[in-house]
């Protein structure tokens, strides 16, 4: 499928390496973008996170990058169909090495995040899914040097990298603000979690869960009342 129909807009995604998935889906409706000024996403890719935080905050500026020119391409289509075209701008570039004249108030990135993984033969999804094209590091420095100061920073990523990505974090002054372990069912080990920071101090989040599917396999309260002004249906 080379288009994903949301209620609002859609997304085309047949250049994109990495395709429309739950997890920028789960990302874009729960990250706290309605108060931001300015919005980033970084490694935009298909330009869904500008999207959906385009259709949650009717006044922010929203800014996507990606390394991928292919990718940014397609953003920029998606952007321009979409009833937000005035508002979304995307741009090749690189978080590692970015300068921008402005500060975000909200950055939002679903990270690549295999860091042993078999390599795809294509090189562009390579790029997308593993570590060695963007690390944890980078990225959090990255994001920490464009943040405001009572901005916050959301990511997805595996469950298993939560603590590390965490330290990290808390090594550029960054401070979780709110963990959700994401669960596909009740008896399944979380797979993914949700992870909101800012340079703002607080106590130690405890951490939340979100299950996915009920045990016939229907989506759960909670998801559809996460996602039910994106997806046409479950």
């Amino acid at each position: 499928m080379n288009a994903f129909h949301f209620k609002q807009f859609t997304v085309n995604h047949e250049a994109c390496a990495m395709k429309v998935g739950t997890d920028s889906v789960l990302l874009g409706a729960w990250a706290d973008c309605e108060k931001a000024h300015r919005i980033l996403d970084v490694g935009t890719g298909s330009g869904i996170l500008a999207l959906m935080a385009a259709q949650r905050n009717p006044y922010a500026e929203i800014v996507g990058i990606d390394i991928d020119s292919s990718a940014v391409q397609q953003a920029n289509a998606n952007a321009a169909l979409s009833p937000w075209n005035g508002r979304i701008h995307m741009e090749q570039a690189d978080i590692r090495c970015w300068e921008h004249p402005s500060y975000f108030d909200c950055i939002l990135c679903n990270p690549p995040f295999y860091h042993n993984g078999l390599l795809s033969p294509d090189a562009l999804r390579n790029q997308a899914r593993q570590t060695a094209s963007l690390s944890f590091e980078d990225l959090i420095k990255g994001c920490a040097a464009l943040l405001t100061d009572n901005g916050t920073f959301h990511v997805i990523i595996p469950s298993e990298n939560c603590d590390f990505f965490c330290q990290l974090c808390w090594e550029r002054n960054l401070h979780l603000q709110r963990k959700v372990w994401v669960h596909t069912k009740e008896n399944k080990q979380s797979k993914r979690v949700l992870l909101s920071f800012s340079k703002e101090k607080c106590p130690y989040p405890m951490g939340e869960r979100l299950i996915l599917k009920k045990k016939d396999n229907e989506a759960s309260e909670d998801y559809r009342k996460l996602t039910g002004d994106f997806y046409l249906k479950f």
